[in-house]
Order: structure tokens, then sequence, then C-alpha cells
């Protein structure tokens, strides 16, 4: 009897034991171990504003939006870092700051590092993302560029010092980049395309007396801008009539070094090509040059930036010089294999990379890791702002073994 009572005795002691703690200590609380966000603007003109915050849709994707489809965390605020009183140009990146927090924060947690890794933006470009405490985290992104005409230059003519010297206004909603002709009568004898800059010597081209003018246009310079910007309409100068003994003798032309058989690099307007003795160029394809390595298109002209060959990526730098090792492009970081003996030289390098007996995970676009991140699998930490894999350490409470591996 006197055993049966204390058992009795405690089990209510273990009874009330149990309900003195508290009963979210009974459940774990899940990790938000990444995010998605999308965004969308309605279609704003060149000289508006940005609508205000409250026009946003923050549960479904119609008009002007920014939500969530998760059941874990929610849009709670919208800010505009942008100012919502600039007028916006063409090529304008509006940017936001959006607050999520856990639907439930008895459940659910942000924790650890939030980078772009883990931080998905649909409709527009990851910024930054900090927290404040566990069940709020803070977004900051960019909307796509905004589309639209660019601006035509306001006015263009003839400088009267001398013959040829053409000069034409710049504009606010402009990319920096001219197309310019040269006209004499209605035939079109020079064209400069692509030009940065507002005044361009026409003279060396004005070879036979007769009436001139030009045209210019604002363009797209890159391939970013011919996504969001279209050619601006012509504005078209006065006229200048050059009398037979004022014509040029046709020296200083940009091409005319090709003329003279000139061989190696030879630069046309802001095009840059190679040419050989024979008189051929390199067109189409890699050419070694000074042991380093440039690409041509199928026109002989250098490229730059990035390029697909066989279905591999290569970066070109603004020298056209084919990179190697870890760039940086577009506020991320990419690795181009160095080795001549191993794999593709230059090749953008995708998966697990052993660098200086660390080792880094790139995504399938060939972006570095940051932060959280799951793997065949496996949950890995990469250092935010350095990309190295954590080993055998702990992340705000969670291990990771040797082989960088968060054991559950």
């Amino acid at each position: 009897m006197r055993h049966f009572k204390r058992l009795v005795a405690l089990a209510s002691m273990v009874s009330l034991l149990g309900l003195s703690i508290p009963f979210e200590s009974l459940a774990a609380v899940k990790t938000i171990p990444s995010v998605t966000i999308y965004a969308g603007l309605e279609e704003i003109d060149s000289g508006e504003t940005l609508p205000a915050e409250s026009s946003f849709e923050t549960n479904k994707g119609t008009g002007n939006y920014v939500y969530t489809n998760n059941d874990r965390y929610e849009v709670t605020d919208l800010d505009w870092v942008t100012s919502d009183t600039k007028e916006m140009k063409v090529g304008s990146e509006p940017k936001m700051k959006v607050t999520l927090r856990a639907t439930n924060s008895d459940e659910y947690a942000f924790k650890g590092g939030y980078q772009s890794s883990n931080v998905s933006i649909k409709g527009g470009t990851y910024v930054s993302a900090s927290r404040s405490g566990s069940d709020t985290l803070y977004v900051t992104f960019t909307f796509k560029p905004i589309k639209g005409t660019y601006d035509s230059p306001e006015d263009a003519f003839w400088r009267e010092s001398g013959y040829g010297s053409a000069k034409w206004s710049s504009v606010d909603n402009s990319s920096g980049a001219y197309d310019v002709y040269l006209y004499r009568g209605s035939s079109v004898v020079k064209k400069v395309e692509k030009l940065k800059a507002t005044s361009y010597n026409f003279y060396p081209y004005m070879t036979k007396a007769g009436t001139y003018s030009f045209k210019v246009r604002t363009v797209a310079y890159t391939e970013s801008e011919q996504k969001y910007g279209k050619n601006s309409d012509w504005t078209e100068s006065n006229e200048v009539y050059v009398p037979q003994e004022k014509v040029s003798d046709g020296s200083g032309q940009d091409d005319s070094a090709v003329a003279n058989g000139q061989v190696g690099w030879i630069k046309t307007g802001n095009v840059w090509y190679y040419r050989y003795p024979d008189g051929t160029y390199q067109k189409n394809n890699w050419a070694k040059i000074n042991n380093k390595w440039y690409l041509f298109d199928a026109n002989g002209a250098m490229v730059t930036g990035w390029q697909q060959r066989n279905n591999v990526w290569y970066y070109l730098n603004n020298d056209g010089a084919m990179t190697t090792g870890w760039i940086v492009s577009n506020n991320k970081w990419y690795y181009l294999n160095p080795s001549t003996t191993s794999g593709v030289e230059g090749a953008m390098l995708i998966g697990w990379i052993n660098y200086n007996n660390k080792w880094y995970y790139t995504d399938s676009t060939g972006a570095m890791q940051e932060g959280w991140r799951q793997v065949d699998g496996n949950w890995y930490y990469f250092y935010p702002g350095e990309g190295s894999k954590a080993v055998n350490t702990t992340i705000s409470g969670f291990p990771v073994d040797g082989n960088g591996i968060w054991r559950k």
C-alpha cells in the first residue's frame, strides 16, 4: 500500500511539473531556411513617379504586387527606398524594402543568414536582407528596369569652327550612347553607332563637294539595355555646304588603317577587330594573342562580358581577354576554371569547388552560394561574403560535422 501511495505521489509531481513547462518548449521551432517573394509593377512611363505603397496587393499577383506564397511567413509592410517623388527614366530600377513576419512565431522562425542564395525575388533582383529577432526579416530588392523609349537629342548642329564638327545636346532619359549618320544630300556617307559622346568630327569623310547634314538618335548601348530601352526618333541637323577647295583628303578616318594595310588590332568606332597579314580577319572563334584568349563574333568583332560557346559559359573582361578564377558580376561571385590541364580553361564551374583547401558551392547559374543551402538532400552553411563551407562548428545553434553537414 505504501509503495502504491509513493507511485501516486510521484505521478502527481510529474503531472504538476509537466503543467509548469511552457507548451512551446515541447515542440521544436522550425527554421525558415529560404524565402521567395513575388513582385511586379504596372507599366510606368518615363517621367512618371512611383505608385504609393498602399496601391500594392500583398496576397495576389495583379497590378502592383508584392506577396509570398508560403504559409510560414507573410508580407506585413512595404517601403520605397527609391524616392516615390522621383521621376522614373528608362532603365530605372526602383528599390523597395519588404517586411516579412513569421505567421506563427511559436512554430516558425527566421534563423541564420539570408543571402541571394536563399532569398529569391520573382520579378526583381535581391539586394540585401537582415533579421530582427527570429520572427521578422527585412528584404531589400529592386524591381525589373523600367521599359520605354529613350528621348531624342533636342538639338543637332554644326559648330562654326571649321567644317565637319557635329554637336548635339545630351538628354536625361538616355543611355548616353548615340547613332550618328553623315549625309551628303540624301546619301549616307558615314555611320557611327553606339557613340558615347555628344560630338563627332565628320570632316575626314567630307571628301567631295556638296551639302552635308547629319542625323542623331539615342540608342541602347549594352545587351541588357536593349531588353528595356527602345531607340529614340532621329534628330536632324542643319545643312552645311563644303566647296571643292575645302574638301578633306580623307586623312583621319577611323578605317583608314585598314585601307593602308594595317594588321593586328584595329578599332573601328567602338569595335575592335583583329586582322592578319593576308587581309583576313579573325571571325567566329577564339584567338590566343600575346598569351591571352579573345573571342570574336561572326562579323569579326571582339566580344566582351558573358559569352556561351558549346554550352559552356566564359567571361571576357572590358579589354576582351578571357578571365579565370573568381570574378564578381552583378553582385554575385563566379568561378572560372584557371586550369589548362583539367577541364576547359576559362569555363564557368558549377557545383562543388575546392579552392585553397576550402570548399565552395555554385548553383546551376554558376553563382556562389552563401548562408544555409540544401545540396543533394543535406544542409550546409556557407559563410556570407566569403562563401566557404563551414565544418566542425555550430551555426546559430545548429552543429555541422567535418563534412559540413547539419546533423539533425
